[in-house]
């Protein structure tokens, strides 16, 4: 599948690497896939689209609903033991992607910090090849498109919930209504302050230098030996 889908991203014009992926890498892609799969109210599509994504058969940066409102639609719809339970439906969606950002944060800020490093050591890297420069450039753009798609489709996600809020406070009110308007606040603003907050940067390519030394001041590092 990983080969299908690296295909599938080339024939799209998306940059792909052959490079085995770090630890870091491998785990910024499982969790972000949670986010890129459709809300959870639309079960029987998740896990298909996730792996497809997760696999890049699918693109990584479409709409998450098969249809716009579908989440909404599903959610009002649906035969509920009560009005409560609906509404706590919503919350708990909303809460589980709340609960998600900390640990898919945490390692893009890894990938970043790394190919951040990646990138500096182009100029020092005597031996380095035009073809590994190559790879190396297509996986930090990979890594960079991804992070850029967790950012839209969490903003995509707290669209759905606004949306599916706002029908089902016509649809069946409830006090419990209060609870997910707070619920989607917290979601909105831990994304403001952390996943919306994460930068990218431009990766140049540069030729390697003749300088000495695998990594940026490798030179002046003094290399504990305990």
């Amino acid at each position: 599948m990983p080969v299908i889908g690296g295909a599938f991203a080339a024939v799209r014009g998306e940059p792909v690497s052959v490079f085995a992926m770090t630890d870091d890498e491998r785990q910024l892609r499982d969790r972000a896939y949670a986010f890129l799969a459709p809300p959870e109210g639309w079960k029987f599509l998740s896990l298909p689209v996730a792996e497809l994504r997760a696999a890049r058969v699918l693109p990584t940066d479409g709409p998450l609903e098969p249809t716009p409102g579908a989440y909404t639609n599903a959610l009002v719809s649906y035969q509920y033991r009560s009005t409560t339970a609906r509404w706590q439906r919503l919350i708990d969606d909303i809460r589980s992607d709340r609960d998600r950002i900390g640990p898919v944060v945490r390692v893009a800020e890894h990938v970043i910090a790394m190919d951040r490093v990646r990138r500096d050591s182009f100029q020092y890297v005597q031996t380095m090849t035009a073809p590994e420069r190559d790879q190396a450039v297509a996986r930090m753009e990979e890594n960079a498109r991804l992070i850029d798609d967790v950012r839209f489709a969490l903003a995509q996600r707290i669209a759905i919930y606004r949306h599916a809020m706002e029908h089902l406070l016509v649809a069946q009110p409830a006090p419990i209504a209060v609870e997910a308007e707070r619920a989607l606040k917290s979601l909105q603003e831990r994304a403001e302050s952390s996943v919306f907050a994460l930068r990218t940067e431009p990766v140049p390519v540069a030729p390697p230098s003749a300088q000495t030394g695998y990594f940026p001041g490798a030179k002046d590092r003094v290399i504990r030996k305990d």
